[in-house]
């Protein structure tokens, strides 16, 4: 684990060397971002699991500290076409979800933002040795920054296309354990929300799976973002995320 303490230490030192006071969201054209998150499952019933995410993110040049807690209800989906003879169904899950998002800005008004989304994942099978995952969500965005403007409301479509690739069908028992996660992501707006809006989001990682199931992964994202709906700034974001996943369900019920 010394490599992974390294890595994000040597990361928090460049990123500080070039910090800047007096900057607000829009003005920032490259930046860099750690984002940290553990994540958890309860067992709601048989075949139901809640996840919940609790993060911490940190921008680069000073601009805002953000905090995110959101959980969602992942609903299997076990039924496939016949008449298509497929061993496992086209869709693999439904999700339902809710989060909160505070953003501590510097030199500007906090924002909160209250979230819904409803999604759906289903898979593609292309070659042999490599599956893709999509996964499409559509989310409800509602937005507070303490400027006595009242809430604002967004809707936005995201789509994912992410695939696994492990050691026992890519690579030799040596990295037992090891497995490399690859996202791409693009964010939809459908009624912008005053922050944080089209994105697109590009997401290598690495990650380990320990026996006991939990499991962590460190990934280096790219984003292409706009940051705020009353400029046409862009700006592109360089995130070193580390991931924690605790594999224990809690409150399991046997079928």
């Amino acid at each position: 684990m010394k490599f992974l303490f390294y890595i994000v230490f040597i990361f928090f030192v460049s990123t500080r060397l070039h910090a800047q006071d007096s900057l607000v969201n829009q003005d920032i054209k490259v930046n860099s971002q750690i984002w940290l998150d553990y994540n958890f499952y309860n067992a709601v019933k048989t075949d139901l699991v809640l996840q919940t995410q609790v993060g911490y993110r940190k921008i680069f040049p000073d601009v805002f500290n953000r905090f995110v807690v959101v959980s969602t209800l992942n609903i299997p989906h076990k039924k496939s076409l016949k008449f298509l003879n497929l061993e496992k169904p086209i869709i693999q899950s439904f999700h339902l979800g809710a989060g909160l998002i505070y953003t501590q800005n510097y030199d500007f008004n906090d924002n909160l933002e209250f979230r819904l989304f409803q999604g759906f994942k289903f898979n593609i099978p292309t070659v042999k040795a490599i599956t893709f995952g999509n996964y499409v969500r559509l989310e409800e965005r509602f937005q507070n920054n303490f400027s006595n403007s009242g809430w604002t409301s967004g809707f936005r479509l995201r789509y994912r296309l992410s695939t696994i690739l492990n050691y026992k069908k890519h690579i030799t028992d040596f990295v037992d354990g090891f497995y490399i996660p690859l996202k791409a992501e693009v964010f939809l707006n459908l009624i912008k929300s005053d922050r944080y809006n089209d994105l697109i989001r590009l997401e290598p990682g690495i990650g380990y799976k320990f026996k006991n199931d939990w499991k962590f992964e460190l990934y280096f994202i790219f984003n292409e973002t706009k940051n705020n709906t009353a400029t046409n700034n862009t700006s592109s974001d360089f995130i070193l995320r580390l991931r924690l996943f605790n594999g224990n369900i809690k409150n399991r019920k046997l079928d």
